[in-house]
């Protein structure tokens, strides 16, 4: 299955509903200068171990700079 540019939670439904083992792994920007826009992760990068374990990796969309 191909997650990558999927909302984090549909992959998270989609995974429990098929009773596909997953970790997800949450990476955020070093500084705080943008604002992360509120839930909004996604799935940026995938890994499927020969086990079928998934290891998902996501990010928050970031907001819009304000000035």
């Amino acid at each position: 299955m191909e997650t990558v540019g999927l909302s984090l939670a549909t992959v998270i439904q989609q995974m429990n509903a098929l009773n596909c083992p997953y970790t997800v792994k949450i990476t955020r920007p070093t500084r705080d200068f943008f604002e992360l826009e509120g839930d909004s992760l996604y799935v940026i990068r995938q890994q499927v171990d020969t086990d079928g374990t998934y290891h998902l990796v996501a990010a928050a969309k970031m907001g819009k700079e304000v000035f």
